[in-house]
């Protein structure tokens, strides 16, 4: 777990140093860390980290795609495609709108990933001429297939258990 954290940390380092590389427009790269409230059981605090990468369409529309870390009972990773509409013309606080849709993998052995929904609603805060800070409140679906067992002195049995994570998810993050 410890080296896939360190890869995960590694390669936004790497992304961060070839942005700073060129003086491109049309790109921008985006990293969150929050937390949520569970909606559902078993109830568990999710912990999730993002990055993603922009492509500007136009000043109010950017279409990208992301991948982090989702830590429920077991860590995903998450893989997806995100669309974010900035409500006005960027300002010094600019409110937008944000949703990924993708799908999930599973770090466990006896676990599989599954469908991953997260819309939110945010403010944008311009620090300076390329650095940004995010908040943003939403939601996060994150579908999980586990193996589960259960034994008791007269028979042992081995299931699939379908879980539908669902939680209110308060992230902060940087444009860059």
């Amino acid at each position: 777990m410890k080296k896939l954290i360190f890869t995960l940390i590694l390669l936004s380092g790497i992304t961060i140093y070839a942005d700073g590389q060129t003086d491109n427009k049309h790109f921008s790269y985006t990293t969150y860390i929050g937390t949520g409230l569970s909606m559902s059981q078993p109830s568990r605090t999710p912990f999730t980290w993002q990055i993603m990468g922009h492509y500007h369409i136009n000043q109010r529309l950017t279409i990208g795609a992301g991948s982090g870390l989702s830590i429920y009972e077991k860590a995903l990773i998450p893989l997806y495609a995100n669309a974010q509409f900035f409500i006005i013309r960027p300002r010094k606080l600019t409110p937008y709108l944000e949703c990924n849709i993708g799908g999930a993998f599973s770090t466990a052995q006896k676990a599989n990933g599954g469908f991953y929904l997260s819309p939110c609603a945010g403010a944008q805060l311009k620090m300076s001429k390329k650095l940004k800070m995010n908040l943003a409140v939403g939601y996060e679906l994150q579908k999980l297939e586990r193996a589960k067992e259960h034994t008791d002195p007269y028979f042992h049995t081995e299931f699939k258990e379908e879980l539908s994570h669902g939680s209110i998810t308060l992230k902060v993050g940087l444009t860059y």
